[in-house]
C-alpha cells in the first residue's frame, strides 16, 4: 500500500474514531427533565393504590377491601381515606396506616398547605389532626341544638368554613386558634345555605344559597359569593346543580360552571365563565348542541376541557337518556374564542371527570364501558392516548344519580408543583 493510501486510510480511521467521541458525549449529555405527571391514589377491590404515572409502577397499600375517598395531603406523602365509616390515613412510602377517628366520620379534607387533616364528626364535631402531633382539636363542637353539616378550608389554610342548624341555618368561618365569625344567616327556616368552598383568592365563600327543600336542591339552587369578612350574598340570576366539580376556578379567580336547573344532568344544560366581581356571565356552550358537565381550567386559564353529551330536549329526557349518557366524550374550548375540539370519539366508552395536568401538557379522565371504569391519560391536544388504571371499583351505576356520577369517591390526583410548560389543545 502506498504512502498515499495510508494516509487515506489513517484519515478514515480518525474521522470513525472523532464520530464515535462524539456520539458517546452526546449519549452522556443529559436530556432536559420531562415535567412530573405525579401519582394518582385510587380504589380497586375496596383497596388503596397508588399508580406512578411516570414511570407506571402501582403500589397496594391496604389489604383489607374495606376503603374508599382516597385524598391525597399538599405534599404528597400521605392519603386519607375511609375504612368503613372510620378515617384513617397511610404513609405512601412506608405502607404504614394509622387510625385518625374510631367515631363514624361525614366530611374530611386535607389543609391546601400542610399536614393538617380536618373531619367533621357528629360525634365529636368539627376537628383537625396533625401527623406529626397524631392527636385531635376540636375546633367547633356539635351539640343538641348546634349541628354541623359542611367544611370547607380556605386558600391559606388557616380558616375553615361551616354549615350550621341553629334554629335556622347559617355560615361560619373559624380559625385554627378558635376565633370565629357568622358571615351568613339565613332569614328563616325555608331558606338554606350550602357550602361550594371559597374563592382562590380567599375573599369570597361560594355557596348555593335557596328554600329549604330537598326538591329544591335537587333541581338546582343560584350560586353565590358571600364576602368572607361577613355581609349579604351576591347571587346568579341561573339555577345549577349542588355538584364541587360542576364549578373550577381560574388561577386568576374566573369561575367557570355549569347551569340550568332541572335534577336530569343531560338535559337543559350550559357552560358559562362568570367574574366574580361584577357577576358578568359569558356563556360558552348553550343547551341547543350539547349537555356540557364537569369543567375545568387549564393552568393558564385559557381553556376549559369539560364532557358532553348531546343535547337532550327535556320531553325525551328519559326516552334518550342512555343514549346521551352514553355519548360523553371530552372536548376543551378557547375561552376568548369560543373555539371547541373534541379530543376523544371511542364509541366503546363514555368519557368524564377531565382534569389537567400542573403544567397543562396532559390530560386525566375517566373512561366508563362494559367492563368497568378506568383512568386515561392524553396529551392536552387529544394525542398519544393511553390507559394508567385499568380498574376503579366498585363500577358505578350508569344512569347514577340522575346522570351524576361521584368520581371523586374512587380516585385523586396528587401533582407536584412546577411551572406551566405548554397549553397546546
Amino acid at each position: 500500500m502506498n504512502r498515499r493510501n495510508w494516509l487515506v486510510l489513517l484519515s478514515l480511521l480518525w474521522l470513525i474514531g472523532c464520530r464515535g467521541v462524539l456520539e458517546v458525549r452526546f449519549e452522556r449529555e443529559p436530556s432536559p427533565s420531562a415535567p412530573s405527571l405525579g401519582k394518582v391514589a385510587y380504589i380497586a377491590g375496596g383497596d388503596v393504590w397508588v399508580m406512578d404515572l411516570d414511570t407506571n409502577q402501582q403500589v397496594r397499600l391496604t389489604r383489607d377491601g374495606r376503603n374508599s375517598r382516597p385524598r391525597w395531603s399538599a405534599d404528597g406523602r400521605w392519603i386519607a381515606y375511609q375504612k368503613g365509616d372510620q378515617l384513617w390515613v397511610v404513609e405512601v412510602s412506608t405502607g404504614k396506616e394509622w387510625p385518625v377517628s374510631d367515631k363514624p366520620v361525614e366530611e374530611f379534607a386535607w389543609s391546601p398547605i400542610e399536614n393538617r387533616l380536618a373531619y367533621l364528626s357528629a360525634a365529636s364535631g368539627l376537628v383537625i389532626w396533625r401527623i406529626d402531633q397524631q392527636s385531635p382539636l376540636t375546633l367547633v363542637e356539635n351539640e343538641r341544638t348546634f349541628t354541623l353539616t359542611h367544611f370547607a378550608w380556605d386558600p391559606t389554610g388557616k380558616w375553615l368554613a361551616y354549615e350550621a342548624e341553629h334554629g335556622g341555618w347559617s355560615l361560619h368561618k373559624v380559625s385554627l386558634d378558635r376565633a370565629s365569625l357568622t358571615l351568613y344567616t339565613a332569614m328563616d327556616m325555608a331558606s338554606i345555605p350550602r357550602l361550594a368552598g371559597w374563592s382562590v383568592d380567599g375573599r369570597w365563600l361560594l355557596a348555593w344559597i335557596g328554600p329549604a327543600s330537598a326538591m329544591a336542591e335537587a333541581d338546582g339552587l343560584p350560586l353565590c359569593l358571600i364576602p368572607a369578612t361577613g355581609g349579604a350574598p351576591r347571587c346568579l340570576e341561573q339555577k345549577m346543580l349542588l355538584y364541587a366539580d360542576w364549578l373550577s376556578q381560574s388561577p386568576s379567580g374566573q369561575l367557570a360552571l355549569i347551569a340550568g336547573g332541572g335534577r336530569e344532568t343531560w338535559v337543559n344544560k350550559r357552560l358559562a365563565v362568570v367574574d366574580p366581581d361584577s357577576l358578568a356571565v359569558h356563556w360558552l356552550v348553550d343547551n341547543v348542541e350539547q349537555a356540557p358537565i364537569q369543567p375545568a381550567f387549564s393552568p393558564n386559564g385559557k381553556y376549559l376541557v369539560y364532557s358532553a353529551g348531546p343535547m337532550t330536549p327535556a320531553e325525551a329526557a328519559y326516552a334518550r337518556r342512555d343514549v346521551a349518557l352514553a355519548q360523553r366524550r371530552i372536548w376543551v374550548i378557547e375561552i376568548p374564542s369560543g373555539q371547541r375540539r373534541q379530543l376523544t370519539n371511542d364509541d366503546r366508552f363514555r368519557d368524564e371527570c377531565p382534569l389537567w395536568s400542573s403544567d397543562g401538557g396532559h390530560i386525566l379522565f375517566v373512561r366508563l364501558g362494559e367492563a368497568g371504569a378506568s383512568l386515561w391519560l392524553m396529551e392536552s391536544n387529544g394525542n398519544n392516548l393511553r390507559q394508567v388504571v385499568s380498574e376503579l371499583t366498585p363500577k358505578p351505576d350508569p344512569t347514577g344519580e340522575y346522570g351524576y356520577v361521584n368520581w371523586r369517591a374512587l380516585w385523586d390526583w396528587w401533582q407536584p408543583p412546577q411551572e406551566i410548560q405548554r397549553i397546546a389543545p
